[in-house]
């Protein structure tokens, strides 16, 4: 199953094509990191060509914090982008539906976008199994 459609069916969300934002594959609107936005340069910071999840989640913990404007440890639904599919990704991630994201809530699915990539489960991804832009259609 593609990553992207792994994550939709998991997260049960079917949002509609006109709000996307601008593709990043490891921050990208069927990401985690589609919080946060980003750039999959900043995931492998030792620069090896293999991404762990230890990696994938230093990350996404930077993004958390310098979105977390208040200091407070939580999000809530006002520091992360207004876009839909950001929006969709902090609700179902807010486990207890208390209107506030914490680490410890974001982490289980950043694990399950992590394995839904590794097609082969050596705890690693590689340039085979990262995620790629989409392929545009072809125009009429």
């Amino acid at each position: 199953m593609r990553w992207g459609a792994a994550l939709a069916v998991a997260l049960g969300l079917a949002l509609p094509a006109a709000a996307q934002v601008p593709y990043s594959p490891w921050g990208g609107p069927d990401s985690p990191g589609g919080l946060f936005g980003g750039s999959p340069l900043e995931v492998d910071a030792d620069r090896d060509g293999r991404i762990t999840h230890d990696e994938v989640w230093a990350w996404l913990r930077q993004g958390f914090d310098r979105a977390d404007r208040n200091g407070d440890g939580r999000l809530s639904a006002e520091e992360v982008p207004s876009h839909r599919r950001a929006q969709a990704t902090f609700r179902a991630a807010d486990a207890d539906r208390n209107g506030h994201l914490t680490p410890e809530e974001l982490r289980p699915l950043s694990e399950m976008w992590f394995r839904s990539l590794d097609s082969n489960g050596d705890n690693l991804l590689t340039g085979r199994e990262r995620p790629r832009r989409p392929a545009r259609p072809a125009s009429p």
